[in-house]
């Protein structure tokens, strides 16, 4: 039997070194793990030397996310299983074609199950990404909850006026407050509905229903409602133009 190469993106030791132990107590005879890596750059630098049938995938490391790397590589030459502790980016895995999709802390049952899937690579039976996808398509979400340093907080989505990035945190506008998310922008960018939403720039989201006025010019300049004024990228002109139209 010719055994599949595995390699391990992962920037925790001991979630690679339980990794590591699932594959070796459950698929010793079908999987090698050829490697590991904790970074997006030491990740491409074997991709672009050495071979992998299956990657595992952590999400958010400390040099970026594992999507910036998946969009520079040909990402369909392998397997995906995500692992990862955060739900919110299971829409943007399916765009990658994930075989699965494993919530922290893997459930060895749950494991087994992810790696059957490889050869026939189906998605139809995960739970996570099924009400993901459910919520994304009928816009089912009507609540964030937010986890900050002092409660977990409810913001109704529709009074969303914008978002804006701190860093590794998000700042959220809503009801003439603001309310600060220790999850980074693009979290909310694969979670809120895009007929609502658009990441008009690299640090902001706003919601197209409090967007008054917007300026022409190479750069367009929104204002909104509240007197708020928000940049769109120049690159982003034409898409942000189409998707305020619609």
């Amino acid at each position: 039997m010719v055994k599949l190469k595995a390699f391990i993106v992962e920037d925790e030791k001991h979630n690679r070194d339980s990794l590591m132990e699932l594959l070796d107590v459950h698929f010793k005879k079908e999987i090698e793990v050829v490697g590991s890596s904790g970074s997006i750059l030491e990740t491409a630098s074997f991709l672009q030397h050495g071979q992998a049938d299956i990657l595992f995938l952590d999400i958010e490391l400390a040099d970026g996310q594992v999507f910036d790397l998946l969009s520079a590589i040909d990402y369909k030459k392998y397997k995906l299983i995500f692992i990862t502790g955060y739900s919110e980016h299971a829409i943007k895995a399916i765009r990658f074609a994930a075989v699965d999709y494993l919530l922290k802390p893997i459930i060895p049952k749950e494991f087994i199950e992810a790696i059957k899937k490889v050869s026939i690579h189906i998605t139809e039976n995960n739970p996570v990404l099924n009400d993901l996808i459910s919520r994304k398509q009928f816009n089912l979400d009507e609540y964030l909850i937010i986890n900050n340093q002092q409660a977990l907080e409810k913001i109704t989505i529709n009074n969303i006026t914008y978002l804006k990035a701190d860093g590794t945190y998000t700042e959220i506008y809503h009801e003439n407050k603001k309310t600060i998310s220790s999850k980074p922008i693009g979290v909310y960018e694969d979670v809120l509905p895009q007929n609502l939403f658009n990441r008009c720039h690299k640090s902001y989201i706003v919601n197209k229903h409090y967007i008054k006025r917007i300026g022409k010019g190479r750069s367009l300049q929104l204002t909104l409602y509240d007197g708020t004024e928000l940049p769109v990228a120049v690159r982003k002109k034409e898409e942000f133009n189409q998707w305020f139209k619609e």
